[in-house]
């Protein structure tokens, strides 16, 4: 399908609508919120949009359509986060730059645990709350229990970044996504700051207090 032609504004509404139906939220009551203009120049930008069939309206509520959707480019990314640090800045920074809505899955308290042997210091609602309130990040989950590729089959993001201190297997991840017949770009993100990470601040922590 190809991509048409739309202003910021149109984008930016497109932006608002899909995290709103992520979030089962359909209303575009908070648009006006996110939008420094009129009431009257967001219903113009919307009554364009739905003649254009980016977006349909189900009473008061819009829905991005299929042809809206793959007029933004959604970044997907994830990790622990739970010693935020200039790394974890760097990455979601570039993350964001690869499209228009950066989303972010934070690993669940259990899967820390079988990763790093600890629980981690935040739990998995303070980790989420933490990053989301980070100027680059559009929206935060938290990762499913089971099957941690579940949701980018739910979301089906066009690029889904590695950070540089992120251990993936890149061939099995493309297999993952080659196999349930996805399109995405894959892209390891490198950082001017590869030494800092949060286990070594943990351990420096650590060890200053002893």
């Amino acid at each position: 399908m190809v991509k048409m032609k739309i202003n910021k504004i149109e984008r930016k509404i497109l932006k608002i609508i899909y995290i709103n139906n992520l979030q089962g939220k359909k209303s575009t009551s908070n648009i006006q919120r996110y939008l420094d203009i009129e009431k009257k120049e967001i219903d113009r930008n919307i009554t364009k949009m739905k003649t254009m069939s980016l977006i349909k309206q189900v009473k008061k509520n819009y829905i991005l359509t299929d042809k809206g959707r793959k007029n933004i480019i959604i970044v997907f990314t994830g990790g622990v986060y739970d010693i935020i640090h200039p790394g974890h800045i760097h990455t979601l920074k570039k993350s964001k730059e690869e499209g228009d809505v950066l989303i972010v899955s934070i690993a669940r308290d259990d899967r820390v645990k079988k990763i790093k042997g600890r629980k981690p210091i935040n739990n998995e609602n303070r980790r989420s709350i933490l990053v989301s309130a980070i100027r680059y990040v559009d929206y935060t989950l938290i990762g499913n229990k089971g099957d941690i590729f579940r949701i980018v089959k739910k979301i089906k993001p066009d690029v889904i970044t590695i950070g540089y201190d992120q251990k993936h297997q890149l061939s099995k991840l493309r297999e993952l996504v080659k196999s349930n017949n996805l399109r995405i770009k894959i892209k390891k993100l490198d950082s001017p700051i590869p030494h800092i990470k949060s286990s070594h601040l943990r351990k420096e922590y650590k060890s200053k207090s002893n």
